[in-house]
């Protein structure tokens, strides 16, 4: 009988309200991976507060090749992942400010990317990309208002293949809001558990 690869795992969530559908999504997430059997790890970036801000003190050490403790510390974790999924909420058209700060201060010059003879050299090939985003919007919406193609830029282009991470899948989850039913919160759910099952 053939031993099912065991994949480690790193989940970056990003959403202030722990009893929102958005983390329900990432508890959806790590219970499909544990069934699956794989390792994981979770970073809940509001749980550990994460300080978000570039300030100009880490501009200049991560110039001199001496990032921050907390930096360390996140880049370590990535380092230690095979996959790292990335869950966040779409606000304003783009990346929460905790997630946007996350990725300046950590993916910066010398881990997630080199510069060598004036070129970009990506620091991550090997690693697998997964992003999960939920809009209140439905994808339609998305799509005609050019939200799409602006993520598409940003995180599957701008993140991804920038750094080398092949993108396994960019799951959208729509039309979520307020006013959603639970049942229609549970297909969203199971959504999210068929794409681990079938994917890892």
């Amino acid at each position: 009988m053939k031993r099912r690869l065991v994949v480690r795992h790193l989940v970056i969530a990003a959403h202030p309200n722990a009893k929102s559908f958005n983390h329900s999504v990432v508890e959806t997430y790590l219970a499909a991976l544990a069934e699956r059997k794989h390792r994981v790890e979770c970073r809940d970036l509001y749980a550990v507060n994460f300080n978000p801000v570039m300030s100009a003190r880490d501009l200049a050490a991560i110039g001199g090749g001496k990032m921050a403790k907390d930096i360390r510390a996140e880049q370590a974790a990535i380092g230690r992942a095979d996959v790292v999924t990335f869950t966040a909420p779409l606000w304003w058209s783009g990346l929460p400010a905790m997630l946007k700060g996350y990725l300046d201060r950590v993916f910066c010059a010398g881990f997630a990317y080199m510069i060598k003879r004036g070129a970009y050299v990506p620091g991550l090939t090997g690693k697998k990309g997964v992003i999960i985003t939920t809009s209140g919007a439905s994808k339609d919406e998305l799509r005609s208002g050019g939200t799409l193609r602006a993520l598409k830029t940003i995180y599957d282009e701008g993140l991804m293949q920038f750094t080398g991470m092949e993108l396994v899948r960019h799951l959208y989850l729509c039309g979520i809001d307020a006013g959603m039913s639970r049942a229609e919160g549970e297909k969203h759910l199971v959504s999210v558990r068929r794409f681990v099952h079938r994917t890892f």
